[in-house]
């Protein structure tokens, strides 16, 4: 390779955080897996019957020893630059329904909520406004009060309100 020439970009990362492990991936731009990592995490934990728990920080450094293991991994093709900086975009996707909560310095403020956590915010008060007029008339008001108790944020905002008025961060955590 000339030392003067950039290597292409064209390469995607892809990196999926689940609930056993971060997985990451790397894809030429035609779609073709050319490398793939897997770091487990350990289980979450649970403090009482029906939650879960994660500390958000096992969920990076996953991600960190998921993503180093490629840098670590031999390039077959270096006529074209190593894997790093190949690198043309980044994707992300999580568990559904993971929350954590950050403060205004992106630092967490409590332990996440992991996605197969039970705890509901029972007696939200009801939708009102034109929302609140569109649900009733179309029969979906218990439909949304349900998804309202099952929303983690109502549950942080009414049990934990300290952390709710931190006016949390909706960021992903580290990954901006």
């Amino acid at each position: 390779m000339d030392a003067t020439k950039k290597p292409d970009k064209d390469l995607i990362l892809a990196i999926d955080a689940g609930t056993q492990s971060v997985r990451a991936l790397i894809f030429d731009l035609q779609g073709k897996l050319l490398a793939r990592t897997r770091q487990p995490i350990e289980p979450y934990f649970s403090t009482a019957p029906g939650l879960a728990e994660q500390q958000p920080e096992v969920f990076w450094q996953a991600l960190c020893q998921a993503c180093k293991q490629f840098w670590e991994l031999p390039d077959k093709d270096k006529s074209n630059g190593n894997l790093r900086e190949r690198i043309a975009g980044v994707t992300l996707t999580t568990q559904r329904s993971t929350v954590i909560n950050l403060d205004k310095n992106n630092l967490p403020l409590r332990p996440a909520i992991v996605w197969l956590d039970q705890r509901r915010a029972e007696g939200m008060p009801a939708l009102g406004g034109p929302w609140g007029l569109l649900f009733r008339l179309s029969g979906m008001s218990r439909t949304v009060a349900y998804l309202q108790a099952e929303a983690e944020a109502n549950w942080i905002a009414k049990h934990q309100p300290e952390i709710w008025k931190e006016r949390p961060n909706t960021s992903t955590y580290r990954a901006t």
